[in-house]
C-alpha cells in the first residue's frame, strides 16, 4: 500500500512517541521496586502503604480536573510541566535525606507521574486513526514500556548493590532529559476538542455499558495487583526471604519477561482473529492461580521462586494489553472524560490496594497475605465474562 506523506508523518509521530514511551518508563522502573524499600527508612514498613494512599487520593482529585487545564493550556504544556517537577521531585530523593522534605515530595511524585502516561495516552489515540490497528499500536507502546520493565530493575538491582538510593534516584531523574528533548517535536500538537468532564454522567455512563463497566472492574483489578507487588513483593522477597538486591533484579528481569514477550503478539491476535474475551478470561484464572500458591511456598530458592513470579506474569501481562486494546476501540483522543475515568483505576487501586494491605497485616503475617490478593483477584473471571468480545 502506497503511504502518503500524512500517513508517513503519522507513522514518524507514533515511532517517536515509542521511543519516548521506552525512556519515560525506564526512567519510572528503575524505582518501581526500591520505591517501598526508600520509604522504610522514614516510616515504618506497615505504614509504607499510607504514603501510596494519600498520592492517590490526590491523584483522582487531579484526574478529575484534568479536562479543564488541558482546554486551558494544551497537553504538550501539560506534559512538559509534569516532567519538570517529576525531575526535580527525583533531584530531592538522590540528595536529601529529611523526612519532613522527603515524604511530601514522594506523595507529589505519586501525582505527578501517572499525569505523564495520561498526557501519553492523549497523543497516542490522537495518532491511532485505524481502529483495526488498536491492538497492535497498544501492543507496541506496551512493549517498548515492558522492555523497559525488564532491563530497568536488572540495573537497579546492580546500583543498589554497588551504590545507594540516592544514586538510582538521580540516574533516574537523568532520564527525564532524553524524554523531555524528544517530546519537543509535539510543541505545535494540535490538541482535539476536550470534552468536558461530567463527572456523574462519565460514571453513569461507564455503569450502564455492560462492555466498558467489565473492562474497567478488569482494569482496576489489574491495577490493585500491581499495587500489591509493586509495594509488598520487594519487602517480602528482600526482607523476609532474604534475597539481595542483585539478586532481585535478576528475579525481576526474569518474571517480567511475558510482558515484553506476549503483548505484541496478543494485541495483533485480537485485533485479527481472537478479540479480547479469551485473553483476558484466561490471565485472570492463570494469575489467581499461581497467585494463590504463594503462601504454600517455604523455599527460599531463586529458580522456583523466578520461575513461580514468571507464571503469575504471564496471566498479567494477558490481562494489560486485552483491557488497553479493548478500551481504546471503544474511545478516541477527544474523550479525555472517559480516559481519565479509566486511567484512574490506577490510582483508586493504589488508595483501595494499600488500605486493604495494611488492614491485612494486622491480621495476617506477611506471608499468608496473598490468599487475600488471590481471592480477590478471582472476581475478575467474572467481569471478563460479560463483556462482548470485539470479533
Amino acid at each position: 500500500m502506497h503511504k502518503t506523506p500524512q500517513r508517513l508523518r503519522w507513522m514518524k509521530n507514533l515511532n517517536v512517541i515509542y521511543v519516548a514511551n521506552f525512556i519515560l518508563s525506564f526512567h519510572l522502573f528503575l524505582v518501581i521496586y526500591a520505591n517501598s524499600s526508600f520509604l522504610t527508612q522514614f516510616v515504618e514498613e506497615r505504614f509504607v502503604g499510607t504514603l501510596f494512599i494519600i498520592g492517590s487520593v490526590l491523584t483522582v482529585a487531579s484526574f478529575l480536573i484534568i479536562s479543564g487545564a488541558l482546554r486551558k493550556i494544551g497537553n504538550f504544556a501539560l506534559m512538559l510541566i509534569f516532567s519538570t517537577l517529576q525531575f526535580f521531585f527525583f533531584l530531592i530523593f538522590a540528595f536529601s535525606d529529611n523526612a519532613q522534605i522527603i515524604l511530601p515530595t514522594f506523595i507529589a511524585y505519586i501525582v505527578t507521574y501517572p499525569l505523564i502516561l495520561y498526557s501519553i495516552d492523549i497523543f497516542i489515540e490522537s495518532y491511532t486513526k485505524e481502529e483495526g490497528s488498536t491492538g497492535v499500536i497498544r501492543g507496541t507502546l506496551l512493549t517498548t514500556a515492558n522492555v523497559a520493565l525488564i532491563l530497568a530493575p536488572l540495573v537497579a538491582g546492580f546500583v543498589l548493590n554497588q551504590s545507594s538510593f540516592g544514586t538510582l534516584y538521580l540516574l533516574s531523574a537523568l532520564f527525564i532529559i532524553p524524554f523531555v528533548l524528544l517530546m519537543l517535536r509535539f510543541r505545535h500538537f494540535k490538541d482535539p476538542v476536550y470534552k468536558k468532564l461530567e463527572i456523574k454522567n462519565t460514571f453513569l455512563c461507564i455503569k450502564g455499558d455492560q462492555d466498558l463497566f467489565g473492562i474497567f472492574m478488569s482494569q482496576f483489578l489489574m491495577r490493585f495487583f500491581f499495587s500489591w507487588m509493586v509495594i509488598y513483593m520487594p519487602i517480602y522477597l528482600t526482607q523476609h526471604l532474604g534475597f539481595s538486591w542483585a539478586e532481585f533484579g535478576i528475579m525481576t528481569f526474569i518474571f517480567l519477561l511475558p510482558f515484553a514477550l506476549l503483548e505484541y503478539p496478543v494485541g495483533k491476535i485480537a485485533d485479527t482473529w481472537l478479540g479480547e474475551k479469551e485473553f483476558l478470561i484466561s490471565g485472570f484464572l492463570i494469575t489467581s492461580m499461581f497467585i494463590l500458591f504463594i503462601p504454600l511456598v517455604n523455599t527460599t530458592s531463586f529458580a522456583f521462586w523466578a520461575s513461580l513470579l514468571f507464571f503469575v506474569r504471564i496471566g498479567a501481562s494477558l490481562i494489560e494489553i486485552t483491557t488497553e486494546s479493548y478500551f481504546f476501540k471503544h474511545v478516541d483522543g477527544g474523550d479525555s472524560g472517559t480516559i481519565s475515568f479509566f486511567r484512574m483505576t490506577r490510582p483508586v487501586a493504589y488508595i483501595l490496594g494499600p488500605l486493604v494491605g495494611t488492614i491485612t497485616l494486622y491480621f495476617l503475617d506477611f506471608q499468608y497475605i496473598w490468599f487475600v490478593l488471590g481471592i480477590i483477584f478471582l472476581s475478575g473471571i467474572w467481569f471478563a465474562s460479560k463483556i462482548r468480545d470485539t470479533l
